[in-house]
């Protein structure tokens, strides 16, 4: 039986993958590898790449990721995608001859996907069923419905109308050899509408061939009627990037729906979920780095002015050169502004139907019997904890536990907020705290690897309480705001992204789980159990969800700090800190705004004064003047937290600055003619 096939598609701009809304707004959501690797361990029925960058140039834009391209075209993207994809892949995008064809096949692709250059020379289509069969021949077709209610095709990434129906065209392109119709509709890309039933219906009444449906699933419910319409394939893109074991959950909604799919294992034997690291990677990494810092040959050392530009939002002060996953649109102004933008456009009634979504969430996942907590709340003991802590207990009334992840480097204020926790909220509260001489080996070894000491930290923050809440059967975790949605809007405030083992891996780890570090330092698999994640198959029968306050309740982290001390006694900083100006931030963690966002500003150029002062800017507290003055003036300071760091890791500040130099980024780096550092900076 051949069954109907469920295919995430995977949107390829300039090197990395991109949430796309009508065409037209493009979100960066994060390489490619770890997205389609994990897709791989799932053991998804297909893959559908497509390339939508306007020049054939792709960069993964940061030198601190395990994943490295050998090579900036699609098709060196796209032979390091064919080593670790395990499922058909068509790919699509620019493709304009037959020797495209041939090149992209060479490369690892099974199908190969026309569009405009069809509709440009419909014999394409012929000649290359004719080559290469029309099993590898795709057509696909990107609609628009009109105002008048009439459907018409667009060529060029939906810039040119072509003044073609779609049935016409679908039929045309069956005729001459197409093995495949993919129809796209435009209104409905990004929109979470679901598919345009009445345009997927004419396609498939309309050829013989399979139809695949792409454009506006949102929701897991979104795709069986478009199979009961009678696609071969239902294609979608940004709903596999929200959610955690996203495949998964789509096709038990579609079997739940009555619609037979073809079954896929959550864990794959040949594709596991942690990457396989080559043997000897991370000793060659590491000794490649120590050699470039005792030789001073790196790309930033060798050249006296940079190559490449960066820019800068036009309304903050993040440049194109983030550590965030940052775009930009047509005027220049990133996607954090314009995400802030749309948040503060949110009218009272939406939030107020967003509350009702989370209490429905809460009471679905809540203990019945009392048997154990009804959620799991993620803390830190920072401002962010207090205030979810609050609103979950004190406001929705429900009986959540705390538990935490203790790096060992909490200030004074920090600890105390930490521990005040349970007495003033009332709750139970689990500190994990791993042990020290590992943590001072993750810190030494990370440092080197990455350039980030606090790799420990962000994974382990992102590891125990979802680690825990399984262990303890509770289905429901809760975290605050989205980090990346907050400061570079990776997500649209409609997309309700959750936490996720992907997320986790690309994000926080920058591609480097916890078996990375097997043998280095002698650290053994029971010596990194802190950062060991839940099995796939533990958290699909829990049903375990991580989900962001911030998503569902208005979130002002300044108004939310005032109101915390008022009501509770939260403490902020007593003392500024040495690289920003605001001291309610980062008091679990003295390193995050001292010598970690150093390494920080050594990389980009740019340090946390600069994501404070964009959260200010966007919250009308600041002018973009002001800012750039803070952030001039902030984000070169050295801290003095340096040196407490250093005598933890037992490292010499020379070692240091000659580790750290060389992670310095080229694009924003050079050395003067006295061999001193500069750097392009944001003048007012």
């Amino acid at each position: 039986m051949v069954y109907p096939r469920l295919i995430p598609c995977v949107l390829l701009k300039n090197g990395l993958i991109v949430r796309s809304e009508r065409f037209e707004t493009h979100q960066v959501i994060g390489n490619p590898i770890q997205t389609i690797s994990r897709l791989s361990s799932w053991n998804v029925d297909e893959l559908f790449l497509i390339d939508i960058s306007t020049e054939d140039y792709h960069d993964l834009r940061r030198d601190d990721l395990h994943v490295r391209y050998q090579g900036s075209s699609a098709l060196d993207v796209l032979q390091e995608i064919a080593k670790i994809c395990f499922m058909p892949l068509s790919f699509g995008g620019r493709v304009r001859s037959l020797e495209d064809i041939s090149r992209i096949l060479k490369a690892g692709a099974d199908k190969v996907s026309l569009n405009s250059a069809a509709l440009a020379s419909p014999d394409l289509v012929s000649e290359a069923a004719r080559e290469f069969g029309n099993q590898a021949t795709v057509v696909t077709i990107d609609t628009r419905r009109l105002e008048d209610g009439r459907y018409e095709v667009f060529a060029d990434a939906g810039r040119t109308a072509t003044g073609r129906d779609p049935v016409d065209w679908a039929r045309e392109a069956a005729d001459l050899g197409a093995g495949e119709i993919v129809i796209q509709a435009i209104h409905r890309d990004g929109s979470a509408e679901g598919y345009d039933i009445e345009l997927v219906s004419r396609i498939v009444n309309a050829v013989d061939v399979p139809v695949i449906a792409l454009g506006g699933a949102g929701r897991y419910q979104d795709f069986p009627p478009a199979f009961e319409a009678g696609v071969s394939g239902a294609a979608a893109a940004n709903i596999f990037n929200f959610f955690e074991l996203s495949y998964g959950m789509a096709k038990k909604h579609c079997t739940e729906a009555g619609i037979r799919l073809r079954e896929s294992k959550l864990e794959s034997a040949w594709s596991p979920r942690e990457p396989k690291y080559a043997p000897g990677d991370a000793s060659a990494r590491i000794e490649a780095r120590l050699e470039a810092a005792r030789t001073g040959d790196f790309p930033a050392a060798r050249q006296t002015r940079p190559t490449q530009t960066v820019s800068w939002c036009t309304e903050c002060v993040y440049s194109s050169l983030s550590a965030t996953p940052m775009a930009f649109d047509e005027n220049g102004v990133c996607m954090g502004c314009k995400t802030a933008a749309a948040r503060s456009e949110i009218p009272a009634e939406e939030w107020t139907r967003r509350e009702a979504l989370l209490k429905d969430l809460l009471e679905r996942y809540k203990s019945r019997d009392g048997m154990r907590p009804d959620c799991v709340i993620a803390v830190s003991g920072g401002k962010d904890s207090w205030f979810q802590t609050h609103y979950i207990k004190n406001v929705l009334g429900y009986n959540p536990l705390l538990i935490t992840y203790n790096g060992n480097n909490y200030t004074d204020v920090g600890w105390r907020n930490l521990l005040r926790m349970k007495e003033v909220f009332d709750v139970d509260h689990i500190i994990y705290s791993p042990r020290v001489d590992v943590l001072k080996k993750l810190n030494r070894l990370a440092f080197k690897i990455m350039g980030d000491m606090n790799w420990h930290a962000h994974v382990g923050i992102n590891t125990v309480p979802v680690r825990l809440a399984v262990q303890l059967g509770i289905p429901l975790v809760i975290w605050g705001e989205h980090g990346y949605m907050d400061l570079c809007g990776q997500f649209a405030m409609t997309d309700f992204p959750e936490m996720s083992y992907r997320y986790r891996l690309e994000h926080f780890g920058r591609g480097y789980d916890w078996n990375y570090f097997l043998g280095l330092e002698d650290l053994e698999t029971k010596d990194l159990i802190a950062w060991q994640y839940p099995r796939d198959q533990e958290m699909f029968d829990l049903d375990l969800r991580g989900i962001y306050l911030g998503n569902y309740v208005d979130w002002d982290a300044n108004q939310h700090t005032q109101q915390m001390v008022e009501e509770y006694g939260f403490e902020v900083s007593p003392d500024p800190f040495d690289r920003t100006y605001r001291r309610m931030s980062n008091l679990d963690d003295m390193h995050e705004n001292g010598v970690h966002d150093y390494l920080k500003y050594v990389k980009f150029g740019y340090g946390r004064c600069t994501d404070h002062c964009c959260k200010d800017i966007r919250s009308g507290k600041l002018s973009r003047g002001q800012a750039i003055e803070l952030v001039n003036h902030y984000d070169p300071v050295r801290p003095r937290d340096l040196y407490r760091w250093l005598d933890y890791a037992e490292m010499s500040e020379e070692e240091f600055d000659r580790i750290a130099d060389t992670f310095r980024d080229p694009r924003v780096w050079w050395k003067d003619a006295d061999g001193n550092w500069q750097r392009t900076r944001l003048e007012p």
